[in-house]
C-alpha cells in the first residue's frame, strides 16, 4: 500500500511519495492549503482494504460520505484530483482486490433487489426467481468470505508485484 500521509506528533503530514511522484506532487503545488484533504480523499476513494474506514460502504454512498466527513467545501472536479484518484486506484489494485470489489458490489445489488422487489405469484410471477436468488445467495456470500480472506492475507504479507514487505513494514 502506498501511504499518502502519516501522523507525526499528532499532526497529519504528507509522505515522501507526495513529493516524489509527479501526479501527487502537483496537488501540493496547485492546492497547498487543501492538499491534505485531497490526499485523504484520494486514498479513501482509491484504496480497497481494511485500512480505509470507507472500505465497506456501497459505491453509491462512499464518495458523498467521504466528502462530508472530510468537510470538503471545494470542487474535486479538477483534472489533477481526478487523475490522482484514477492513478492511485490502478496502483492499489490487484486481481484479488478487483475480485473482492466485484463480488462485494454483486452482494450489495442482490441484497438491495431482494429488499425492494415486490413478490408476485402466478404464471408470470417472480416468486420462483426470488427463491432461486435467495438459495444462490449463500454460495455468493461464501465466495465473498473466501475472497475477503484472500484479500486480507494478500494485504498483510505482500506489496504489488508479489514482493514481500520490508522488515519495517510487517
Amino acid at each position: 500500500m502506498i501511504k499518502l500521509f502519516d501522523i507525526e506528533n499528532n499532526t497529519v503530514k504528507p509522505t515522501a511519495h507526495c513529493q516524489i511522484i509527479k501526479w501527487l506532487r502537483v496537488i501540493q503545488e496547485k492546492f497547498p492549503d487543501k492538499a491534505l484533504k485531497i490526499y485523504a480523499y484520494v486514498f479513501y476513494m482509491s484504496y480497497h482494504g481494511e485500512e480505509n474506514p470507507y472500505f465497506n460502504l456501497q459505491q453509491d454512498v462512499k464518495e458523498d460520505s467521504i466528502i462530508h466527513d472530510l468537510d470538503i467545501d471545494f470542487s474535486l472536479e479538477e483534472d489533477e484530483i481526478i487523475e490522482a484518484v484514477e492513478k492511485a486506484t490502478k496502483l492499489y489494485e490487484t486481481p484479488t482486490m478487483r475480485a473482492h470489489k466485484s463480488i462485494s458490489t454483486l452482494l450489495d445489488r442482490i441484497a438491495t433487489f431482494m429488499g425492494t422487489a415486490t413478490i408476485t405469484t402466478g404464471r408470470d410471477g417472480n416468486l420462483t426467481a426470488l427463491a432461486k436468488v435467495a438459495k444462490d445467495f449463500d454460495d455468493i456470500r461464501q465466495s465473498y468470505k473466501g475472497i475477503s480472506r484472500d484479500l486480507a492475507e494478500e494485504q498483510a504479507h505482500q506489496v504489488r508485484g508479489g514482493q514481500d514487505l520490508a522488515y519495517d513494514q510487517q
